[in-house]
């Protein structure tokens, strides 16, 4: 019988049960065994009772034992085999290693991606080139486009660009024959003549000298003669005195009787009068050239101001009625100011393109 209660004694014990009373007999208590093993006290006490944590590992809950009853003096060849009837060592799970196909799908999947993307990147470039090269021929044949009408123009007008005159002012006249004589008289110098021939009086002075005095000229008769060199030599000697204030020197058409011409003598405009209004006075638009330069300007009223080529270093002035419509092929080629204020073309300069702009909006 004594054998029999043994044995169920002894299988009763289980390592729990045996590092509590271990523990009592030296009397330590949980908190003290806890902080010497470095363990919470609750791991101690599932420990004291058998209790098997589910989120601890055997290799672990092995430790922790074999650990506590090192230090309460027990044998562990006594406790780990108890351990492993209750508690049978569970087998580690390992994953599933991946095949070395899987990993080359998809790299394969990867570069197929890749190859794509570099394909969408390269259309949007190309689209964008060729975007830019349309543009840029658009703009080429405008400009050709605009020297071809500018030398058409100056073809039309003999290689010069379209003259700047004013409507209220006459345009130069030069002649270089002499007026014609009918049957031995004098013909009558009307207004156009007589301002050619003043214009090219002012510029010689060897006819002025060449003219007689008021008191070696006749005034009784004038003999005519087959050419008509006195009678203007004789207008060109009172407009250049009449120029210079010396009247009482100059023979006046009263003085000296002329058979055929106009009883009163009529006004000599001066010299001044055929200069165009562009450069009689200064012109509210400035244009400096640093190179050559097609441009065109057109006022509020719908003149052509200019329109052609100009040459670098050229300086360009114009006045019209504001505000005017410019039209430059070169922007980067000139700089314009309006009223003395300069005009900001950097737009026009950076994208590279024609230049369409109106100046001179209140």
């Amino acid at each position: 019988m004594n054998t029999e209660a043994s044995q169920d004694q002894t299988v009763t014990e289980t390592p729990g049960v045996r590092l509590r009373q271990a523990r009592e007999s030296l009397g330590l208590t949980q908190q003290t065994v806890a902080e010497r093993l470095c363990l919470k006290v609750s791991t101690i006490r599932d420990i004291e009772e058998d209790n098997a944590q589910a989120n601890l590992a055997s290799t672990f809950h092995r430790g922790y034992i074999r650990s506590y009853a090192k230090l309460v003096h027990l044998p562990e060849d006594e406790l780990l085999p108890i351990l492993e009837k209750q508690a049978p060592v569970r087998a580690a799970k390992v994953a599933p290693m991946q095949s070395f196909s899987l990993g080359k799908k998809h790299k394969k999947r990867d570069g197929w991606l890749m190859s794509f993307t570099w394909l969408i990147v390269l259309v949007v470039l190309g689209l964008t080139g060729a975007w830019w090269w349309q543009n840029h021929q658009a703009q080429q044949a405008e400009i050709a486009n605009m020297v071809d009408q500018s030398s058409a123009q100056l073809s039309q007008n003999g290689g010069q660009p379209v003259p700047l005159t004013d409507d209220n002012s006459d345009a130069i006249a030069p002649t270089d024959a002499p007026a014609p004589v009918a049957n031995g008289q004098p013909v009558p110098l009307t207004n156009h003549s007589t301002s050619a021939v003043t214009n090219s009086a002012t510029t010689s002075s060897a006819t002025t000298s060449s003219v007689p005095t008021t008191s070696s000229v006749p005034k009784t008769t004038l003999v005519p003669k087959t050419n008509s060199t006195e009678p203007v030599d004789t207008a060109n000697t009172n407009t250049t005195m009449h120029q210079e204030g010396a009247a009482s020197a100059a023979v006046s058409p009263s003085q000296v009787p002329q058979p055929g011409l106009s009883t009163g003598p009529s006004p000599l405009p001066t010299a001044d009068a055929g200069v165009s209004g562009s450069t009689s006075s200064v012109g509210a638009l400035v244009m400096n050239f640093t190179a050559d330069c097609w441009l065109q300007v057109v006022d509020a009223t719908g003149k052509t101001l200019f329109s052609g080529i100009q040459k670098g270093g050229a300086v360009l002035n114009l006045a019209g009625k504001a505000p005017y419509k410019l039209t430059i092929g070169a922007p980067g080629a000139l700089t314009i100011s309006y009223q003395g204020n300069p005009v900001d073309l950097s737009k026009f300069i950076k994208a590279n393109r024609v230049a369409r702009l109106t100046v001179g909006v209140e």
